[in-house]
């Protein structure tokens, strides 16, 4: 008779499987005994800096490369007082404790031999781009036994994999897309015999109906409306005053947006034949409608000012009724119209300059990039770039100008250089060339003029074979675009200092540092920014110099509060009583 199992006992379920963790990596790195004490040391050490780096215990932080590689991607290693190859050096130095600790599977060796066929197709391409954009894909091929004919779209996704789950590769979508470029290039050459891979796209979907998908006379009313924006003021039917290209570019936007909030909103697209289809009053209805919805019924500038543009056009340009336009005028006017100030985006990004560590780092900036310039012993295209940004942000530190005026920069005609001691260089756009016609001066730093004057008649020369004439100025000697410098500033600032500041955002910090020292003196931001009126710098930064009247006014009560100091008389009279009472 089979025996009855002990009362109160539970049949136990195996243990689950216990996620690993870098306490993990720690633990195994001591049973590495083929591993000398000095490289153990530093591989314990990348992994403790790889924990601290993302603010956790490593027994919370799961041994999940893809995880671990994106968090770090988003360290900046100024922000956490390293510099980049230190930054660097720790990534690599985890990687290779996670490789000898042996817990997770890793990359295929890095140092695997080609094979002889991918070899003799390396020593074929003689473009250097190709040599370093398919080493990794030609290692990894050689790894798994796969020769150059062989690669397809599947093998390059495998590969991508491998990268993504084995390394810390910062931006694994980035090479995936770039190596489907690199190897298409060599395919399209017959005698390799090689077959293209598909290139993916990792863009986010547009926003915007595409123009092609628009009628052709829609598109043809839009561009002669752009033309005539443009067109001479004397002609017959002129407008009064030529829009600048930056306005117009701003309408052609605005009209886009309204477009596609017109067939969202469920108006086929065969039906907007011309302008005049958006300023009907139903179709005005629905564009407002769908875009006061889209914001959730914030106040919001861009719509604001469309709703007022489709006004004007509705006006100037398709000539509606006095009836029609009345009504047009009075749905605009239900739009919220925004509130005076900073917008939460340009306060969020001032908040940052609360800690007077990174207003520093800010200042700092410029000067260690120019020392990094000066040290580069092969300057080329990048050298030009890193020395456009440390002069951009030193610049724009000292001399708020709008971003329009900053890339168009010429020697000689904006920036007039003195290299006598003692001598003051310039920095003038005339009236003409600035937003309110109202013209910008400044006095350049002595240290950005030095810099500039090596520049101009160095490094630049170095790198594109004479002294430019410009400023801002590509590889090749074209001039850049102003979208150009506006991307070279922000990311430079946010890699390599870790701050969030884009050209424009200058003007607020400039107009904040003012501030910050002398409360309410908006005469002086106006003088600086360059506006017009009074009324637009208060209306602008109120909030900013309310903060300030806060911070003094908490200043009065704390002194209000604090214990008044003794008089002599009255200390003298303690002491007395003190002394009547002592037995």
């Amino acid at each position: 008779m089979p025996k009855k199992p002990p009362r109160n006992t539970r049949t136990r379920a195996p243990d689950a499987p216990t996620q690993r963790t870098l306490v993990n990596v720690l633990l195994a790195l001591e049973t590495q005994r083929n591993l000398s004490e000095t490289r153990r040391r530093d591989f314990r050490s990348s992994v403790k800096r790889v924990a601290s780096l993302l603010d956790d215990d490593p027994a919370r932080i799961p041994l999940d490369l893809p995880a671990i590689s994106a968090k770090l991607a988003a360290i900046t290693p100024a922000v956490a007082g390293l510099t980049p190859k230190t930054f660097s050096n720790i990534r690599t130095n985890f990687l290779a404790a996670v490789n000898a600790c042996g817990l997770k599977p890793t990359r295929s060796a890095p140092r695997t031999p080609l094979s002889p066929k991918w070899k003799k197709l390396f020593a074929k391409i003689r473009a250097r781009r190709a040599h370093i954009g398919l080493g990794r894909l030609a290692r990894y091929a050689s790894t798994k036994g796969l020769e150059p004919e062989q690669i397809d779209s599947a093998s390059v996704a495998a590969f991508i994999t491998d990268v993504r789950n084995g390394t810390l590769h910062r931006k694994p979508n980035h090479l995936h897309r770039n190596v489907a470029l690199i190897w298409n290039s060599i395919a399209e050459r017959s005698e390799f015999g090689l077959q293209r891979v598909d290139v993916p796209s990792f863009r986010r979907p547009a926003k915007r109906i595409d123009w092609k998908l628009l009628p052709a006379g829609f598109r043809k009313n839009l561009h002669q409306y752009l033309t005539w924006c443009a067109g001479d003021p004397l002609a017959a039917d002129g407008r009064s005053r030529p829009l600048t290209p930056r306005t117009i570019k701003l309408r052609q936007d605005q009209i886009h947006a309204a477009t596609t909030a017109l067939v969202e909103s469920g108006v086929a697209v065969n039906h907007i034949a011309s302008l005049a289809d958006l300023v009907t009053v139903e179709n005005f209805k629905r564009i407002l409608r769908h875009r006061h919805e889209m914001v959730g019924g914030r106040e919001n500038v861009f719509n604001h000012d469309l709703a007022r543009t489709l006004v004007e056009i509705a006006r100037q340009w398709i000539k509606v009724d006095a009836a029609t336009l009345a009504e047009l005028r009075r749905l605009a006017s239900k739009i919220p119209i925004p509130l005076a100030g900073l917008t939460a985006k340009n306060k969020r990004t001032l908040r940052q300059f609360d800690d007077p560590a990174i207003l520093r780092r800010l200042y700092d900036f410029p000067g260690r990039l120019w020392a990094e310039v000066k040290r580069d012993p092969k300057p080329d295209f990048r050298t030009l770039v890193k020395a456009q940004a440390a002069l951009a942000v030193g610049m724009l530190s000292f001399m708020p100008l709008r971003l329009q005026n900053l890339a168009s920069l010429t020697f000689d005609v904006h920036v007039f250089l003195h290299e006598a001691p003692g001598a003051i260089s310039s920095l003038e756009i005339p009236a003409h060339e600035v937003k309110n016609r109202r013209e910008a001066a400044f006095d350049i730093p002595s240290h950005l003029a030095r810099m500039l004057i090596e520049y101009r008649n160095i490094i630049a020369p170095r790198i594109i074979g004479y002294r430019p004439s410009k400023l801002f100025i590509n590889v090749d000697g074209t001039p850049k675009t102003q979208w150009t410098v506006a991307w070279t500033i922000r990311t430079y600032l946010r890699r390599r200092a870790g701050i969030i500041l884009s050209s424009h955002q200058f003007r607020h910090l400039c107009a904040l540092v003012v501030l910050n020292a002398e409360p309410g003196n908006f005469e002086t931001v106006k003088q600086l920014l360059g506006h017009a009126s009074l009324r637009t710098t208060v209306n602008a930064y109120t909030g900013i110099d309310s903060r300030r009247a806060a911070r003094h006014h908490q200043r009065l009560v704390e002194q209000a509060l604090a214990p008044k100091p003794l008089t002599r008389r009255k200390r003298n009279k303690r002491l007395d009583d003190a002394d009547r009472y002592v037995p």
